[in-house]
């Protein structure tokens, strides 16, 4: 009897002591588990204040551009204005097709200062403005009088200044490299531009518009005195009325192989923005 209670209360032992190996590991695994999700907590915490870091930097970065992008003297708005926007360098058919990416790369020397970025990228892409059709426009009117209040609109009222013309979209991206994290923070800008329209001085003084007209399919360039007297170099003056403007289809243009005589940048609806890790 006695060996047999000792022998129950062995293999009780036995259990208890399998029993508490038992918990021991459960205890040792949820410990294991817990580091990790607190290390992956860690891993991400910082990975966001890496991000949130690179994106104030970008995004600081693309408001100083804004700025000197309608700065007319700023050598970025020389650049952007005169050349990158203007040359058929960046790809052919201005008005018509997106051009090729023009990308700038900024790496600091020596050691990098504290709260800076490892590298800064400014990336350009152009493409046709939603306003681009009105740069060439072709008159339907079949009287006079309609005729002129049709195209009066087109050189920016009676004063003749230019009409507004939204003939371009910019995109600036500026990516951010830091501590192995990218931001890429993208602003797209509507273009909008005038050209002197006012051919008054044309005939007597020989000071031409950056606007002509030309008649039918001829490419001589007209520009517009007053009213519906138009004169062109080495042709003369012309007039148009209600008896001849059936014969005479009038279409209009900006001259864009010179620079507007006004440009500004407003921001568009489109803006985008996205993170790498390297």
């Amino acid at each position: 009897m006695h060996r047999r209670a000792r022998s129950i209360l062995r293999g009780e032992q036995g259990l208890s002591m399998i029993l508490v190996l038992c918990i021991g590991a459960l205890f040792v695994a949820l410990s294991a588990a817990l580091v990790y999700a607190a290390s992956v907590l860690t891993a991400n915490a910082n990975r966001q204040l890496l991000e949130q870091e690179a994106y104030q930097l970008a995004t600081s970065f693309s408001d100083v551009l804004e700025g000197e992008l309608n700065n007319k003297d700023s050598s970025f708005a020389k650049f952007v204005n005169e050349q990158f926007m203007f040359s058929q360098s960046y790809g052919k058919d201005i008005y018509d097709l997106e051009s090729q990416p023009k990308e700038f790369a900024w790496k600091p020397k020596g050691s990098q200062p504290d709260g800076g970025a490892e590298a800064i990228t400014v990336t350009l892409r152009r493409r046709p403005g939603d306003g681009a059709d009105k740069l060439n426009q072709t008159a339907n009117s079949d009287t006079a009088s309609a005729l002129l209040s049709e195209i009066t609109p087109w050189e920016g009222g009676e004063g003749r200044g230019g009409m507004e013309i939204v003939d371009l979209q910019l995109d600036i991206t500026v990516t951010v490299t830091k501590n192995g994290e990218s931001f890429a923070f993208t602003r797209t800008y509507d273009r909008t531009v005038k050209y002197d329209s006012d051919g008054s001085q044309a005939q007597s003084n020989k000071k031409f518009p950056k606007v002509y007209y030309t008649i039918n399919d001829s490419t001589t360039e007209y520009y517009r005195i007053n009213d519906l007297r138009f004169y062109a170099v080495g042709v003369g003056e012309k007039t148009i009325d209600d008896n001849n403007i059936s014969s005479n289809r009038l279409t209009f243009h900006c001259d864009t192989s010179q620079q507007p005589d006004s440009i500004t940048y407003t921001r568009g609806a489109k803006q985008s923005t996205g993170t790498t890790q390297e």
